[in-house]
C-alpha cells in the first residue's frame, strides 16, 4: 500500500485541474450561507414561538432540502470520472502497468473521492463559531459531532458506489447519470416507500425506514450516534471497494 499516497495526490491534483471541483465548492458554500442565514432567522423567532418539533439546529444540515439535492448532483460529477474517464482516455491500462496493484488505485481514487465529500461539508461547519462567539448562542456540541461522524460514514458509502459505478462504463456520462439514479432511489424513493409501507400497517415499514438515508441522518443530527448506520455504511463501502477491484482486475487480464 506504499502508493496510495502518491495516488491520492495524483487523483486531487486531478480534481483542482478542471474547473468541475471549484464551480461544486462554490456552490456548497452558497447553499451553507444560505443554510445558516435561514438558521439565524429562526433563532431569532423567540423561543416560545419555536416549534417543539422541528428543533432548528438538527435541521441545519438534516432537514435541508438544498443540501440534499447538491449531494444528489455534487457526488455523481465528482466520482464519475474516478475510472470511467481514465478506460475512455487508455490511461487506466497504463497506470496499471506501473508497479502498483489495482487495490492502491481503488484505494487512491476512494480516498481522494472522500476527502473531496469532506471539503463539501467545510462550509457548513465555517459558520458555526459565528452563531457561538458573535450571536452567543450555545449550542450542544454533541449532536454536530454526531452528525459529522454520520455525514462522513455516508460520505464514504456514496463515494464507494459512485466510484463502482465509474468503473463499469468507459462513459464518464453514462456513470455520472446511473450514480445520480442510484442515490436518488436512497434519498428520494425509499422514504416514499416507508410512508406507504406506514399508511399500508405493512410489518417490513421498520426495515425500509432503516436504509433511508434521510432518516438516518435525522437520527444522527439528533445525537443518536447509531453504530447500526456505521456499520452499514463502512459494510457496504468495503464490499463496493472490492467489487471495483474485482472488475479492474477482469478489464486488465480479460
Amino acid at each position: 500500500m506504499r502508493h496510495v499516497s502518491t495516488l491520492l495526490t495524483r487523483e486531487l491534483g486531478a480534481y483542482f485541474l478542471s474547473p468541475m471541483a471549484y464551480l461544486v465548492l462554490l456552490a456548497f458554500q452558497v447553499i451553507a450561507f444560505l443554510n445558516f442565514w435561514e438558521l439565524v432567522d429562526t433563532l431569532s423567532v423567540p423561543q416560545r414561538e419555536l416549534s417543539s418539533v422541528r428543533d432548528p439546529m438538527s435541521t441545519y444540515i438534516a432537514g435541508s432540502p438544498g443540501f440534499w439535492i447538491a449531494i444528489l448532483v455534487a457526488v455523481p460529477m465528482l466520482t464519475m470520472r474516478l475510472v470511467a474517464e481514465e478506460r475512455r482516455s487508455g490511461t487506466i491500462e497504463t497506470l496499471l502497468t506501473l508497479p502498483v496493484t489495482e487495490t492502491e488505485v481503488v484505494l487512491a481514487k476512494w480516498l481522494g473521492g472522500v476527502v473531496m465529500f469532506f471539503m463539501l461539508l467545510v462550509p457548513f461547519a465555517l459558520y458555526l463559531p459565528f452563531l457561538h462567539y458573535q450571536a452567543k448562542f450555545d449550542f450542544d456540541v454533541g449532536p454536530l459531532v454526531a452528525l459529522a461522524v454520520g455525514l462522513m460514514s455516508m460520505g464514504m458509502m456514496l463515494v464507494s458506489i459512485g466510484l463502482f459505478l465509474s468503473s463499469l462504463t468507459r462513459n464518464q456520462i453514462i456513470a455520472g447519470i446511473w450514480t445520480f439514479v442510484v442515490f436518488f432511489l436512497m434519498v428520494v424513493l425509499v422514504p416514499l416507500v416507508y410512508l406507504f409501507a406506514v399508511r399500508q400497517h405493512a410489518p417490513w415499514a421498520d426495515g425500509v425506514r432503516f436504509a433511508a438515508l434521510l432518516y438516518q441522518i435525522r437520527s444522527f443530527s439528533l445525537g443518536q450516534l447509531d453504530l447500526r448506520f456505521l456499520a452499514l455504511h463502512l459494510s457496504v463501502s468495503v464490499f463496493l471497494l472490492y467489487l471495483t477491484v474485482k472488475v479492474l482486475q477482469t478489464r486488465a487480464n480479460p
